[in-house]
């Protein structure tokens, strides 16, 4: 019996020591989010769904103000529609990755009218259920490990070992998706951009506005401008995708410039018609890696027209 106690703790340990090393060194193609939760307590964020997951570069952004007075490396802490809006326990989660010393920060939230959305099957108005709470990062309360074994434990079901070979999609160490090996094959891509609409369309039908997700948009934006200075951003999208939104919520620019007016967040609207292809998206809805570049500069130009140095925050 000894014997049997000693292997099976000496397999656990090689497999402990086996999983660890596939984490550490290939955790961004296992998992879409594992590498959110190894990094240090983060002094600036992103924050949003998938759209600012992919669309929004880290890099681009600590590059652009690296002579200014702001704390930085930035790190994309968004995830995916099927996992956040903002809420209470989105919230809580940006307490726990949050660098409490942080001054000046800088905190970019993507906003567009699905990700306030009351989902029908939960109906968080009226029983204050959120569809998010079991999921990542809600259901983590060590987010800065590396290794993360409570990740691993609690979220397996996300791994997909396979990236390791396809290597297709990786999450950089700042938190950013980026799809390395989307296809040129534009008959593919029409047919991604018409199951968006399709997806999109239903969320619209089976959706509703939600009261209690712009209240804690509010308040996410409050709580933030304590440690910085906060942006909502909505970013670009194509039209079929966009008159979608704007059928469904048709005064939310101005709900968002509300939230600005009530608190010192400022709101920067992308969704307005722009040259063709200047951020290209692969499928309707998320801008491919290469406008993704341009599309930060002119974030981070848009941010630095508005940007206080000067404020309480030095």
């Amino acid at each position: 019996m000894k014997k049997f106690i000693l292997k099976a703790f000496i397999f656990l340990i090689l497999v402990i020591s086996v999983l660890s090393f596939i984490l550490v060194k290939y955790g961004g193609y296992v998992d879409y989010f594992y590498n959110k939760f190894t990094s240090p307590a983060a002094t600036s964020l992103i924050l949003g769904d998938s759209r600012s997951l992919q669309g929004i570069q880290p890099k681009i952004i600590n590059d652009y103000f690296k002579s200014a007075k702001l704390d930085t490396p930035i790190l994309n802490y968004s995830f995916t529609l099927k996992q956040i809006s903002y809420g209470k326990p989105y919230l809580e989660s940006i307490k726990l990755k949050l660098d409490k010393t942080t001054k000046n920060g800088l905190f970019i939230i993507s906003v567009h009218p699905f990700v306030l959305s009351d989902r029908s099957e939960n109906n968080e108005e009226q029983n204050g259920i959120f569809f998010e709470e079991d999921m990542p990062p809600h259901n983590m309360k060590n987010v800065n490990s590396n290794p993360n074994y409570e990740y691993l434990y609690k979220n397996f079901d996300y791994f997909h070992f396979r990236g390791i070979i396809r290597k297709s999609s990786k999450t950089h160490k700042d938190g950013w998706l980026e799809e390395t090996n989307l296809p040129n094959d534009t008959i593919l891509l029409n047919t991604w951009k018409k199951n968006q609409i399709k997806l999109y369309s239903g969320f619209a039908s089976a959706w509703k506005k939600s009261n209690i997700r712009l209240k804690s948009l509010e308040e996410l934006c409050e709580y933030l401008e304590q440690y910085g200075q906060v942006k909502l951003v909505r970013l670009p999208i194509d039209k079929e995708l966009l008159d979608i939104e704007n059928k469904y919520w048709g005064n939310f620019n101005q709900d968002m410039s509300k939230i600005s007016e009530k608190t010192n967040a400022n709101f920067i609207n992308f969704s307005l018609p722009s040259p063709k292809d200047k951020f290209s998206t692969y499928d309707g809805i998320h801008i491919d890696k290469f406008a993704g570049v341009y599309f930060t500069k002119a974030l981070c130009d848009s941010i630095s027209k508005s940007l206080d140095l000067k404020s309480k925050h030095k």
